[in-house]
This record gives C-alpha cells, structure tokens and sequence, in this order.
C-alpha cells in the first residue's frame, strides 16, 4: 500500500471512528474499539469490486409461425 493510499485509507477509518463515536455517547477509553471497527467497515469497502455498467440489451420478442 503507498503512502497516499494509507493516508486516505486512514482519514476514511478516522472520520467513521468518530462517528461511531459520537453515535455511542462520546465513552471515553473506547478509541481503538472505533478505530478497529472502523477498519473493518474501511477494508469491506475497499475490497468489493468496482461496480460495472449495466448495459441494458433490449429483449428480442420470438415470432412463433
């Protein structure tokens, strides 16, 4: 991983943590249980596969004799 893509990685894990932060009550002592499950949510992303097109193909109606 290059620095660039560890930075935006990071920033993406930081800025979910503290929302997952905010959402609990703001707890104290609970950082790395953010920070690891923000991660978790960060990595998911980042391994599902680029979304395609769909290419729309127009249904060719069978004429039957």
């Amino acid at each position: 991983m290059t620095a660039t893509v560890a930075t935006a990685r990071d920033e993406r894990i930081a800025a979910i943590a503290h929302r997952l932060w905010e959402e609990e009550g703001r707890p104290d002592g609970r950082a790395e249980h953010h920070w690891l499950c923000a991660a978790v949510l960060v990595d998911a992303q980042l391994a599902k596969p680029a979304a395609s097109p769909r290419i729309k193909v127009a249904a060719k109606k069978s004429r039957k004799a």
